[in-house]
């Protein structure tokens, strides 16, 4: 049986090092995920999002794996600062039925803003940044499947959208799949992007400031319903009103996929 070393992740500061010897997982397995501390459910769906394109399947229903996920989110005293500042560990171990620890995955990191709250909000986004930029390489790694169909350029696609604003982010994601060399079609695609967005109000006490979070979760499928590209933004946002703060959030969610989500796609075309 094959066997390789997997290494913990790291960030920002530092943490000891987890090693364990491990078999290879195999894709098609289900696996369950729990995540003790959550918001918005952003850190759950970031990676269920990097476990369905790694071919594994959620189920809490007698799985054959299990995804324990702890984080913990505290403030963090920094003096000659005008900022506070939030301290994020993560800890996210996958485990077989017999308890055998087969990928630790492990990180903390730290981010500052105008208040607590928004610290907190920071340094949970920013988790979720990194997860979806790293975590998928870690499961590659360990395991045993048949090569993954990459995207292809020529092929069709669709989407299946909720709670967009005069089109925009359908446009912005429907210009850089078409610059990919993806052509946009309505019935019996190649590949379906489907993108959840919900804006949630927040009751943060600023002044003259209301304030929402958007979470938007965006999965590019392929006829099987298999995930090839997971995709996550969680932001929040402040203005005047929260009519105004609703629009902001969506614009710049736009202008975060414009800046991110083509590198992510080139990841996953043929080459």
């Amino acid at each position: 049986m094959k066997k390789l070393w997997a290494i913990a992740a790291m960030c920002i500061m530092c943490v000891p090092i987890v090693w364990a010897e491990t078999q290879l997982l195999k894709q098609g397995s289900t696996i369950s995920v729990s995540v003790n501390e959550d918001r918005g459910g952003i850190i759950q769906n970031a990676f269920t999002a990097n476990l369905s394109a790694a071919g594994f399947t959620i189920s809490s229903t007698n799985p054959d794996y299990l995804l324990n996920v702890t984080v913990t989110v505290k403030p963090l005293i920094m003096t000659n600062s005008r900022n506070q500042f939030a301290t994020l560990d993560l800890t996210a171990n996958i485990l077989d039925n017999n308890g055998k620890l087969l990928l630790p995955y492990t990180f903390t990191m730290r981010e500052g803003h105008i208040s607590q709250a928004s610290a907190d909000d920071r340094v949970v986004n920013e988790a979720v940044k990194k997860i979806n930029e790293e975590y998928s390489s870690l499961l590659n790694g360990i395991i045993e499947s048949e090569h993954t169909q990459p995207v292809k350029q020529g092929n069709t696609f669709s989407f299946r959208i909720n709670a967009d604003r005069d089109g925009i982010i359908q446009n912005a994601f429907t210009a850089i799949l078409s610059d990919a060399g993806l052509k946009a079609g309505s019935n019996n695609t190649d590949y379906l992007l489907t993108v959840d967005i919900t804006i949630t109000p927040l009751d943060i006490k600023f002044p003259n400031t209301e304030f929402v979070r958007i979470d938007l979760l965006a999965n590019l499928l392929d006829r099987n319903g298999k995930v090839l590209l997971p995709y996550t933004i969680s932001r929040r946002v402040g203005y005047q009103n929260q009519a105004g703060a609703a629009d902001r959030a969506l614009s710049e969610a736009v202008t975060v996929i414009n800046a991110e989500y083509r590198n992510r796609l080139n990841e996953v075309m043929e080459k």
